[in-house]
């Protein structure tokens, strides 16, 4: 099956993609995420993150000054318009995460396409779309699973044997393995990767059935993650 990687050979978007990923996801933490909307100038220093690497590429590719001028601009203010979009439309968290995002990618892919059609990086087009896909299986898609799943994850009344953000290493972890897979063709090792985590859960899933529905979705999530983000960078 042909993938979407395969028609997307603008190197710029990417770059612009990957740039996206690491300033609103790698370079802000939860709680500069949660305080920024109150607090303009945490909103200040999440805004300079962005224009860090947007920098980075200007001074690499000094013909993408104008297109990265428009998107710190633009990234600027949907974030600083967002809290009022939300109380005016009383949305969900789930639905202004996915509308903020959409908005930020919507607006990068608008301006490459409009400015930078046949735009080349110095970075090999094949390196560029495997760092797009080690950063997308990351933190943006744990951040995704907790905002859309939150309501299924079980009330434990006894602390977890666990150490705490093992969990999101596993399922990077996890994703990464999968896509190594996928580029080698050893779809029947997937299956492994999902043997292996159940093993170590055995106990809690066995005791506890409102843990293995939750954990269930998870690993379903994080598969299906994994191959939609190889068909889109892969």
């Amino acid at each position: 099956m042909t993938g979407l990687s395969n028609i997307v050979t603008n190197s710029y978007l990417i770059l612009l993609l990957i740039c996206h990923l690491l300033s609103d996801y790698y370079f802000q933490s939860q709680k500069m995420a949660d305080r920024k909307d109150k607090d303009i100038k945490v909103l200040g220093r999440h805004i300079l993150y962005v224009a860090l690497p947007l920098f980075v590429v200007v001074l690499v590719h000094l013909d993408l000054w104008w297109i990265c001028s428009l998107i710190l601009l633009s990234h600027a203010g949907i974030d600083y318009g967002k809290p009022w979009l939300q109380k005016k439309l009383k949305l969900k968290t789930s639905w202004t995460f996915a509308l903020d995002q959409v908005l930020h990618v919507g607006i990068i892919s608008f301006l490459v396409l409009l400015g930078a059609k046949n735009g080349t990086s110095y970075l090999p087009m094949d390196s560029l779309k495997l760092i797009f896909y080690v950063l997308l299986v990351g933190k943006p898609t744990n951040i995704v699973f907790k905002i859309l799943f939150a309501k299924y994850q079980p009330n434990m009344k006894k602390k977890m044997d666990t150490i705490a953000g093992a969990g999101s290493m596993i399922g990077f972890l996890e994703r990464l393995v999968i896509g190594a897979c996928l580029l080698y063709g050893q779809f029947a090792s997937i299956g492994l990767v999902f043997t292996a985590k159940s093993i170590a859960r055995y106990n809690k899933i066995s005791e506890n059935p409102a843990f293995a529905e939750y954990y269930l979705i998870g690993s379903l999530f994080s598969i299906l993650s994994a191959l939609f983000a190889a068909w889109l960078c892969l």
